[in-house]
């Protein structure tokens, strides 16, 4: 368990850092934009504009922000889930069940995702964006990676039940130990 939790951490801690420079360079983009379409623009300082392609880079970044941070979701248990539902309504060994059933229900489709993604990563890698000579392939290859982070979460919750590395559990296990 203790390689699983190194590894699953450097792992994580690459998201974590993906997702924080994404943001980073989203706002940063974003705020030179509005500086240079409302500030700069108006008094016609040494002729700045705007540029055309800081919107289309915001658009795939923030897919790329979305599909990372939703293994966060799945890790912390935040996604959305008929959990009461089944705790009030069913007992502990059907609610067993169906929570595995969901998890491997789950996994077929990130594992489909996952081919499909990298087949439609494959195939954008000659098509480039509007403004700017950049691969499409780099913005599709948000879905398959995305959706491996998943994987690896709800992988993680089908084997252990509930996820091994999330906060809460941590807190609960100091929690317990002290």
């Amino acid at each position: 368990m203790e390689t699983i939790r190194k590894v699953y951490n450097i792992i994580h801690k690459a998201r974590i850092t993906a997702i924080v420079l994404l943001l980073i360079v989203i706002i940063a983009i974003c705020t030179m934009n509005v500086v240079l379409r409302y500030l700069v623009s108006k008094i016609h300082v040494l002729g700045l504009k705007p540029y055309s392609w800081v919107d289309e880079i915001m658009r795939m970044l923030t897919i790329w922000v979305a599909f990372l941070a939703a293994s966060l979701g799945a890790k912390e248990g935040s996604h959305v889930s008929l959990e009461s539902i089944v705790k009030k309504y069913l007992p502990d060994n059907i609610a067993n069940i169906l929570r595995k059933t969901a998890s491997i229900a789950v996994l077929v489709v990130l594992a489909v995702l996952i081919y499909f993604g990298i087949s439609q990563t494959i195939n954008a890698r000659m098509s480039y964006l509007q403004n700017l000579p950049i691969s499409n392939a780099w913005f599709y290859a948000a879905i398959p990676v995305g959706c491996f982070y998943l994987f690896i979460d709800y992988l993680l919750i089908l084997i252990y039940g509930e996820h091994p590395f999330s906060d809460k559990k941590l807190a609960a296990d100091k929690a317990d130990a002290e």
